[in-house]
């Protein structure tokens, strides 16, 4: 192959996709290079411990400080109800996720620039390799959970099953938030530092270091709940996880959980549309 062939091969590559081909790409380039994905998830949960003593015990330390903190500030200082340890630690490791999967799909074409210039490969594996390794962090840090569950009287019902459903949403929201946003990000730095702030405003809007019945009823009308949900899906998926937990029927209706996962796909869908349109172009100007 001379010169002009592999120039022209190489902007073939890097044409832009169909917009709406991109969630039909990005499936079929996941299972193409499943390969590929467990290795950059190898390297991601190294690199994440890297130069650490404990290593990947930080998996399980981390959290359990973080949540630590929180229960000294919360339930110490302002005193809470017999199993809010447990709902706290669950919102903040459940959030913690979302946050994580999604910051780290929207770095994960500047983060990966470096072997992206050397050669071609579906970049939408940095994505997916990225869920992956958040994913596994997440099951490795709920290990702190199990203490809090047996401490409460942990009982499986019909009701556990919407722990699972809770993190399969916080996925789906978490990972088409970041491929909408890896685009933008990667020419403008900007949207990195304001989602820094969206990210601590979700925090504290969403029932992680409060319940339902804190403050709507006693100081919001009980009214706006089915609004609030509406227009934060995390918040279903946050309550539907801390619930499940506890064994008990959350405060959220199945339309509400229907809507929330509708919306989540939506964004899933239209991320991946956007990333697959667009990408090309932006390795090319970055």
């Amino acid at each position: 192959m001379n010169h002009e062939d592999a120039v022209s091969e190489l902007k073939q590559l890097n044409s832009p996709a169909p917009f709406l081909s991109g969630p039909s790409a990005i499936v079929s380039n996941t299972i193409r290079y499943r390969d590929m994905i467990r290795q950059f998830v190898k390297r991601d949960l190294k690199n994440k411990y890297r130069g650490s003593l404990l290593g990947y015990l930080w998996s399980l330390l981390a959290p359990t400080l973080q949540c630590m903190v929180y229960y000294m500030l919360i339930v110490l200082w302002r005193g809470g109800y017999a199993r809010k340890p447990l709902w706290l630690f669950g919102g903040i490791l459940l959030y913690g996720f979302f946050r994580d999967s999604s910051k780290g799909t929207t770095d994960s074409l500047t983060r990966n620039l470096g072997l992206i210039k050397k050669m071609y490969f579906p970049r939408e594996i940095f994505a997916v390799s990225n869920l992956i390794s958040q994913l596994i962090v997440l099951l490795l840090s709920m290990i702190v959970l199990i203490p809090l569950l047996f401490k409460y009287g942990f009982e499986v019902n019909r009701y556990t099953l919407l722990a699972p459903l809770g993190i399969i949403g916080t996925l789906i929201l978490g990972q088409g938030l970041g491929l909408l946003l890896c685009c933008p990000n990667s020419i403008h730095k900007d949207v990195g530092l304001f989602m820094r702030y969206i990210y601590t405003g979700l925090f504290f809007a969403s029932p992680i270091l409060w319940r339902y019945e804190d403050y709507f009823g006693p100081r919001i009308s009980a009214s706006y709940w089915e609004t609030y949900l509406y227009a934060n899906p995390l918040a279903v998926f946050l309550s539907l996880f801390r619930y499940g937990l506890d064994g008990s029927v959350p405060p959220v209706s199945p339309n509400n959980v229907f809507v929330a996962f509708f919306t989540s796909f939506v964004i899933l869908l239209l991320g991946m549309c956007v990333f697959k349109k667009y990408e090309a172009g932006v390795i090319q100007s970055i």
